[in-house]
């Protein structure tokens, strides 16, 4: 269906417009033979209305049923936008499209995708709409001006928050006779601030659970929800958070912990200002964050996932509470934070029948873990199966309400019968009534393994050299090798998310796991012979990225390095302790002056630290840029071991006139306040 532009696409000032089907998952899974009709009809009649009007089509960027068009005019991306909206209205009025249009200056990734923060923020206005539905950016509608189609017009929905973006942004919608005019409120909460992801399944369940902490939220000022991994903590608060937004003028932020490598309250502080997109130039964090929501009105932030950093996480918090009196924050883990003022809520297993349940589907509804695997289940003819009924109990039972464990277990229902399942759910039942949760969890996602083809049993071990979310273009870069071609690796990777081990945030375009099934997968990939080959593929990969953003004429804001920054990290740090250190130097190269401005100080000490003890043995030209970055980088730091080697750095670049490199040498003895000898030049002294 794609095809590739012939001729090079706009740069500089352009109009996007992004569309996509609302609610096409579950759509998907629902009637799959019947959406393949309606999607290849809509990208027929959207093909011919962005051609129409002189519109470009990119390479698709991402997955799913998004289309992405560029125009040199807004006019003419808002007559296409109508009418191809009208056409689909006409054509497939039962199929829920939505539209959004953002004016801006366009970057090229490569010859073939855009980047940049004009298409993000394009992407997450379309986030904000409903099916039928024409959103345009306020830079749009500057530029339309006055000048629009006939019987076009645009109607102010006010000022909202995009996800990830700094400040509101005014919306606005299209109108025409023929398109219809009321919509539900937008996708955006009525803070119109925050950073609250887009849910990827509904919230099930926990009715009363969320009103006991949407009240707790409303009287105290730090909320702590513990469990084992797999329990909901996540997902509960995730519902909590987005039920107190209307009540959070200053926002609701949304801080993901689990990939914070360190119990250090900087890197904690950093990841909140990524999160919050807070710059704060060479400031601490800390005062940076502190700052930020002390000046603020009412707002909540969500710490999700500090187990790897409780310690870290709890003396942020508690300095956060300390200085900014109209802060919340809620917080998720196994354990509490144990700070003063934290009210602790132990999130409990989903309710599961009784051991003598002899009921209908209908009688399942009273139990939120049935209610899961009913929702969930990948065979959708289960609410009229009244005979499985039973087993679909005992499989609630066995699983002791584990909300990701029955999730599993409900993508199974397309290739195996209810009977089938129970019954294979054996090992698990064995535990018996010593089973933890934790242990339930374990077996029951080992189980999902056992049933994978070998390819995606491969990919799964492999992707869990990743350390946070990835793109689809990473994931097949990385997991390929000589028994994987690419057809074997896009079936696996289909066949993760059928069964549940991978998801897809629409709005970022990144594949995510949860911490427990990573887990599984980290055990695996350690016992396994893929280490060698996937870490080589991984580092190349994440050492490209590192290039992309460091080139000096790079355009591409370096901010947007943030989601990949936990894998360019780790490339770095495998390569540093590897025979083979050739990504190091490339990301050194790329990013070793950005480091410490990038929120990684410990990072850029490390590789100093390994940089002093390399040689130009290891390849003369980029030794002497690597040290040339990294003495700009601790130029702040006279007494630096990496100063003694700049002279014989500087020496090199200017022999090989690499001006780049010697420029950051020369600025770096211009910012240090005192100068030291060469490493070599003392030891001629002492001989």
């Amino acid at each position: 269906m794609v095809t590739l532009p012939a001729a090079p696409l706009p740069t500089g000032g352009v109009t996007f417009l992004l569309t996509d089907i609302e609610g096409s998952t579950q759509a998907w899974q629902a009637a799959p033979g019947e959406m393949t009709a309606l999607v290849s009809h809509h990208y027929d009649i959207l093909e011919s209305g962005i051609a129409a009007h002189g519109g470009r089509r990119p390479q698709e960027q991402g997955e799913g049923d998004s289309v992405v068009a560029v125009f040199s005019d807004v006019r003419s991306a808002l007559a296409a936008a109508v009418d191809t909206q009208l056409a689909l209205r006409r054509d497939l009025p039962d199929l829920p499209v939505r539209m959004a249009l953002h004016t801006g200056e366009a970057m090229l990734r490569n010859e073939n995708n855009y980047v940049g923060l004009t298409i993000i923020r394009c992407a997450r206005i379309r986030g904000c709409g409903h099916g039928g539905q024409i959103l345009l950016s306020d830079d749009a509608v500057a530029e339309l001006g006055e000048e629009t189609p006939d019987s076009v017009g645009v109607i102010d929905l006010g000022l909202y928050g995009l996800r990830g973006l700094d400040g509101r942004e005014r919306i606005w919608q299209v109108t025409h006779p023929s398109l219809p005019v009321t919509f539900p409120p937008l996708k955006a909460g009525a803070s119109a601030a925050g950073n609250l992801p887009t849910p990827i399944s509904s919230f099930v369940g926990r009715r009363s659970e969320l009103t006991v902490v949407s009240r707790l939220l409303t009287v105290n000022r730090l909320i702590t929800l513990t469990g084992e991994a797999g329990i909901g903590k996540s997902r509960l608060a995730h519902a909590a958070a987005d039920a107190a937004a209307n009540s959070m003028p200053g926002g609701v932020w949304w801080v993901a912990l689990s990939d914070v490598s360190d119990d250090d309250v900087h890197l904690v502080a950093t990841a909140v200002m990524r999160a919050c997109a807070l710059s704060g130039g060479d400031r601490d964090p800390i005062d940076v964050v502190a700052d930020h929501f002390g000046s603020v009105a009412e707002s909540l932030l969500v710490m999700d996932g500090h187990e790897r950093a409780t310690g870290a996480t709890a003396a942020l918090v508690e300095r956060l509470l300390a200085r900014c009196p109209d802060a919340r924050v809620l917080a998720t883990g196994r354990q509490p934070l144990q700070i003063p003022g934290e009210v602790v809520h132990s999130v409990s297993a989903l309710t599961v029948p009784a051991a003598d349940f002899d009921g209908t589907i209908a009688d399942l509804d009273a139990f939120d873990a049935a209610r899961l695997f009913l929702e969930r289940g990948a065979d959708h003819s289960l609410a009229s199966h009244d005979a499985d009924a039973p087993d679909i109990a005992r499989i609630c039972r066995d699983l002791r309400g584990v909300p990701l464990a029955i999730e599993l277990a409900a993508a199974r229902t397309g290739a195996s019968s209810i009977p089938d399942l129970a019954a294979s759910l054996g090992d698990i039942r064995s535990g018996g009534g010593s089973a933890t949760l934790g242990v339930t969890l374990s077996s029951s996602i080992a189980w999902t393994y056992q049933f994978l083809p070998p390819d995606a049993q491969t990919v799964l071990r492999r992707l869990a050299v990743f350390r946070g979310e990835f793109e689809i273009d990473a994931a097949a870069a990385v997991v390929g090798g000589r028994e994987l071609d690419e057809a074997a690796i896009a079936g696996a990777i289909r066949t993760l998310f059928q069964q549940n081990l991978l998801a897809f945030d629409d709005d970022v375009q990144r594949i995510s796991m949860s911490p427990a099934i990573r887990a599984f997968a980290r055990e695996r990939f350690a016992d396994s012979a893929d280490g060698p080959g996937t870490a080589i593929r991984h580092g190349t990969w994440f050492a490209g990225i590192a290039e992309r953003f460091g080139d000096v004429d790079s355009a591409i804001p370096v901010s947007l390095l943030a989601p990949d920054e936990p894998d360019v990290l780790a490339a770095l740090e495998t390569s540093m302790g590897s025979s083979d250190p050739s990504v190091a130097y490339r990301i050194l190269v790329a990013l070793g002056a950005e480091l410490r401005g990038l929120g990684h100080p410990e990072a850029a000490d490390r590789a100093a630290a390994w940089l002093c003890t390399r040689t130009p043995s290891d390849g003369e030209e980029r030794w002497a840029a690597a040290v040339a970055r990294l003495c700009f980088e601790q130029a702040d730091d006279p007494a630096a071991e990496i100063h003694a080697f700049a002279e014989e750095a500087r020496a090199i670049a200017e022999m090989v006139n690499d001006d780049i490199s010697v420029d950051f040498v020369d600025r770096s003895e211009r910012r240090r306040p005192a100068t030291v000898g060469t490493v070599r030049g003392d030891m001629a002294s002492r001989a």
